[in-house]
């Protein structure tokens, strides 16, 4: 429990001197001392503490109001008060039921070592709530929100179909980069590429869905989803000057399916969320045909984005693997680029 935070509320000097020592020979943490109720804010600068810790005096009646105080401002701390026994004890015990601002109470003296046991437990319980709560973020930033969604909601099982704008990044010669790199450097620079690109995703509202390996995969939705996956894929573009390994960049938009992927009817099968569709399968193939600091995308897009600077060079008539019709699209090309082929 070395990073656990407690926090002493003792108007007595002495009192509070004694009791700090006592914590503090017994290991307890990182201990804040606090004279008063205005002194609150001033101790709560270095951070929340995970305890906080009441002397309660019977020269004081109204200093109780602080219980109150102390939740109002750190709302997950728990709150300990330690009392005198007879009308000091009374008082607490009656505060508490009222307001409900005290989650533990003990009598003094503190000899027996009541105190410092529910203490230390009350330090343990944090620790191991701050962990889960820790471990919970880690895994919010690992899954898409609309997953998440999903799986706080009852239908797991169920695939949402709906209107959205779907990017994919695809680094170019990737086979040969690694072969002619260090693995070690190829995974260091990889990383940084990838997680440059998801956070430009993010700033633009957009949602990675997956990493492919070498690329990512990102959906847009809601209003205003073809410009911002437009926008983002042009933003994406300059990275290539920035990071060694140059990549391509195609968007599309229209109707996709979205679901976890896997047998659920087996216990502990791992299942995965995934965005699937003609409208997934296009975007993948544009990635495809574009070269390093390429965007292209569907003229359809652009029609809905409206993006006219830097300014697109029409592709007419591509021919897209596992489609029966042409489609129109239109590509944002570095100078310098080599112009693109037409069919993929």
């Amino acid at each position: 429990m070395a990073n656990s935070r407690l926090m002493l509320v003792d108007s007595n000097h002495y009192t509070a001197s004694v009791l700090v020592e006592d914590l503090r020979r017994r290991g307890l943490g990182y201990i804040e001392w606090v004279a008063s109720t205005l002194d609150l804010p001033k101790g709560l600068e270095a951070g929340e503490p995970d305890v906080v810790v009441f002397n309660y005096h019977s020269d004081q009646p109204d200093s109780l109001i602080v219980c109150s105080t102390i939740k109002l401002m750190v709302p997950q701390a728990a709150t300990v008060v330690i009392a005198s026994p007879g009308p000091a004890l009374k008082a607490v015990r009656h505060w508490a039921k009222q307001t409900q601002s005290v989650d533990v109470i003990i009598e003094k003296p503190l000899s027996d070592e009541r105190f410092f046991i529910t203490v230390t437990e009350l330090l343990r319980v944090k620790a191991a709530s701050r962990e889960v709560n820790t471990r919970v973020a880690q895994l919010a930033n690992l899954v898409p929100d609309e997953a998440l969604s999903l799986m706080e909601g009852d239908a797991g099982d169920e695939a949402e179909l709906f209107e959205a704008a779907v990017l994919f990044t695809d680094i170019r010669g990737s086979s040969q980069l690694i072969r002619d790199m260090p693995p070690q450097a190829f995974f260091e620079n990889l990383n940084a590429l990838l997680s440059a690109q998801a956070a430009l995703v993010r700033s633009h509202q957009g949602s990675v869905i997956k990493y492919t390996g070498d690329g990512v995969m990102a959906v847009f939705r809601g209003m205003g989803r073809s410009y911002l996956a437009l926008r983002c894929g042009l933003a994406l573009a300059e990275l290539n000057g920035k990071h060694p390994f140059p990549f391509g960049i195609g968007v599309a938009q229209g109707l996709v399916l979205a679901g976890f992927i896997g047998d659920s009817s087996q216990a502990g099968q791992k299942r995965q969320y995934d965005v699937v569709g003609a409208t997934v399968h296009l975007a993948a193939r544009l990635c495809e045909m574009a070269n390093g600091g390429e965007v292209i995308a569907t003229q359809a897009l652009n029609k809905a984005a409206r993006v006219s600077s830097p300014a697109p060079r029409p592709i007419t008539g591509v021919r897209v693997r596992g489609f029966d019709t042409e489609t129109d699209c239109i590509a944002f090309t570095p100078e310098g680029t080599p112009p693109t082929s037409e069919e993929t």
